[in-house]
Order: C-alpha cells, then structure tokens, then sequence
C-alpha cells in the first residue's frame, strides 16, 4: 500500500514506467511529508486513474516515482452535482472538502438573493483557483480517482437557464417548506437517474421567488430530518445518503 499520495499535475512528465512529479508536488512530498527513496507513492491523475509505485528520486524540485502498477477505476453511473449558494467564511471550503470527499462529480456555486457573499470579477478566478486547490487536496486525503469539477459563480436564475431539466435528473432541493417529502422517499420513487442535483441555500435560506423558480425547473422539495440545519450540515448529509443510496442500488 502507498505510504504518500500525489497529484499529477500538467506540469509532471509521464514516462512509460515513471512520473516526474511537478515542482510543487514535489516539495510537498520530499520537504513537507518527508518522504525518501523507497517510499511508496500513489498518484491520482483525477480523472479514474491511479498510479502506484515508490519514490526513486527524493528531489524536492523533480521527484520522480517509478510505477509498478496502475488502476484503472471505473466512474459511477450516476453523476451527483452540488448547486450550492455561496457562503461566507470558511463555509465554502468546508462544503468544497466534504463534497470531494464523499464523491460530488461536479460543484457549482450559485449567487441568491439572500448570500451574503457577491465575488468582484477580478475576484472570481483567484477564488476558483483556491477552491480547486482544496479539491485537490481533499481527493489526495481520500485516495480518490475522480476529482470533482469545480465551476464559476452563476446566479442561480442564470444557472436555471442555462440547464433545463430532463427526464434523466432527478433534482431536489434542501427546503422546510410544508409538503415536503423525505430525502430518501424523492430517491426510492423514481428509477434510478443519470444525474442528481442537489440544492442547498445560503444561510438566509432561498427566497420564495427562488424556491418557486427551483420547482418550475424541475426541483422536487426535500426534508432532511426533525432538526433545521446549517447549509454546510444540510450539504454533507444530502451528499452522504445520496452516495449510500446510490451504491446500494447499484450494487
């Protein structure tokens, strides 16, 4: 088993049987985790593949790792996508390591009118490049093939109608609203789909124009359990019992 984990990033030259990890994975192997020659290393490219082998050169600009084995790993057939309203603080970060960590395909997150967060322009590419990083870092902690994509900001009525619904999603969204059902009711009633969309609102929660809009575009109203949570609590327990459903069924 691999003691250290990887990311191979564009930057690292792939040979036939070694990998030559880029400046900054290489520091973080050699100088942060201290690995040495001989040590295993496991890379993950990301996209279902897993490269695993021990370290031969503990060079802190250019490690390289000889590959004994690579895993090919196979995606799920259903893609669960996070449409989560911005938060403010350390929130989105949280949010962002749980969804990697419990198996989000893609994240997007969306402006509504009661977030408490409205990124400046010149903001938003440095934001989006923090938030990929801590992906990153989530799927090194986890060992996980698949690295969720990360998009930018959209409002969610621009969100909305960018991505009508079809007949292969099943949508849902977070709500206390009266005549909700429970979350794993919406889940058993229908086949199982292609795509799950997920809606979490701000702190403040959706407004009832956006939980209107929500429905009209497909979002079936869920309830989570006795207790009102925070978007971040309410996010990581969507996620958790749509990844147990998900593996049972498609088991």
């Amino acid at each position: 088993m691999a003691h250290f984990r990887s990311f191979l990033f564009p930057a690292a030259e792939v040979q036939a049987d070694s990998i030559t990890l880029d400046q900054r994975e290489s520091h973080h192997l050699v100088k942060v985790f201290r690995a040495r020659a001989g040590d295993g290393v496991e890379i993950l490219d990301g996209k279902g593949r897993r490269y695993r082998g021990h370290l031969t050169r503990a060079d802190a600009r250019a490690a390289v790792v000889l590959i004994e084995e690579i895993e090919e790993v196979k995606a799920s057939n259903v893609k669960v996508t996070l449409l989560q309203a911005l938060l403010k603080g350390k929130a989105m970060d949280l949010i962002l390591r749980m969804a990697t960590e419990i198996g989000a395909s893609s994240l997007q997150p969306v402006y509504t009118a009661q977030s408490e967060v409205h990124l400046p322009h010149e903001r938003v590419d440095g934001k989006l490049a923090k938030w990929c990083a801590t992906t990153i870092e989530a799927s090194k902690q986890c060992g996980l093939a698949f690295l969720p994509v990360v998009a930018a900001p959209l409002d969610l009525t621009d969100w909305l109608r960018l991505h009508p619904a079809t007949a292969a999603d099943l949508r849902i969204v977070a709500s206390l609203e009266p005549g909700s059902r429970w979350l794993l009711e919406a889940l058993a009633a229908a086949p199982l789909p292609n795509r799950i969309v997920l809606a979490v609102g701000p702190e403040g929660d959706f407004s009832p124009s956006e939980y209107a809009a929500l429905r009209d575009n497909g979002f079936a109203p869920v309830r989570l359990g006795a207790n009102v949570l925070r978007a971040e609590t309410a996010a990581a327990y969507m996620l958790s019992v749509i990844d147990q459903f998900v593996q049972r069924e498609q088991a």
